[in-house]
């Protein structure tokens, strides 16, 4: 009962929390980075940090739902590409939930920055490319060890903090598989919603979420992520990507500061 109706819940903060919802997930799934207006909402309304990265990560199911039902069905139709990025990004959720859960992570922070750090050179200074088409799309034999490492990183790390964890790859896969940021987009939640599922549930048992505030959030990261997700594709690829490298400069400063 602590966690569905804690000493620190007011009912305004529900209102706060719907627009901090609606907001960071709408600005989070057209460039990432929602969980930063999310979090730092739900620490300011009181919720130990724990309870912050936990209720953050299961409020983003609202999101990834609201995407995938804009999500045109050719981002589906290559299910092989989707299967070869989501099985290592779920092995990598698992553990990321153990150590959310049970461990320490802090050096786990300086190998973000630097993988996110190479990535972002990588988009910055190689040599322009034609955009490939998801239908299409078939990763390389020498591209699937990297790619598997990455997502497995990126599976740890987006289910112990989830910050920036957007960011990151969708830098990622505009810089190793080249596809559009609005194709990354419905990849990225088509992917990564049985990652978050598994989160949700895993600390709903260990006690972490806090009901009213997650429920409440559904509502907004839902609609954010919904129309943000069908609007998107009406913005030209090439401000979208500017955004990111700005969006993940950002980030490598934040985490720095930590």
């Amino acid at each position: 009962m602590e966690n569905f109706l804690p000493d620190y819940f007011r009912a305004w903060h529900l209102v706060v929390v719907f627009f901090a919802g609606l907001i960071g997930e709408g600005y989070g799934t057209m460039v990432g980075g929602g969980g930063v207006v999310i979090q730092f909402v739900l620490a300011t309304l009181g919720m130990p940090l724990a309870s912050v990265v936990a209720t953050d990560l299961a409020g983003s199911m609202g999101a990834s739902i609201g995407v995938i039902t804009a999500t045109p069905k050719k981002v589906w139709s290559n299910k092989k590409l989707l299967f070869v990025l989501g099985l290592p990004l779920f092995i990598g959720g698992i553990i990321g939930t153990a150590f959310l859960i049970k461990i320490p992570v802090e050096l786990l922070k300086y190998v973000i920055i630097a993988g996110l750090t190479l990535l972002l050179l990588y988009v910055l200074f190689s040599k322009p490319s034609l955009l490939r088409s998801l239908e299409t799309l078939q990763i390389s034999k020498k591209q699937h060890p990297l790619i598997f490492f990455t997502q497995i990183l990126q599976g740890i790390y987006g289910n112990v903090s989830g910050v920036g964890s957007g960011t990151f790859e969708r830098i990622s896969f505009i810089a190793l598989l080249r596809i559009s940021v609005a194709d990354s987009i419905g990849v990225i939640n088509i992917i990564g919603l049985p990652t978050v599922i598994f989160s949700f549930v895993a600390t709903a048992i260990a006690g972490f979420i806090v009901w009213p505030y997650l429920i409440t959030l559904w509502v907004g990261t839902f609609i954010g992520g919904r129309y943000a997700a069908k609007y998107i594709r009406i913005i030209p690829d090439k401000y979208l990507r500017a955004l990111l490298v700005v969006l993940a400069i950002i980030y490598i400063v934040y985490l720095l500061r930590r």
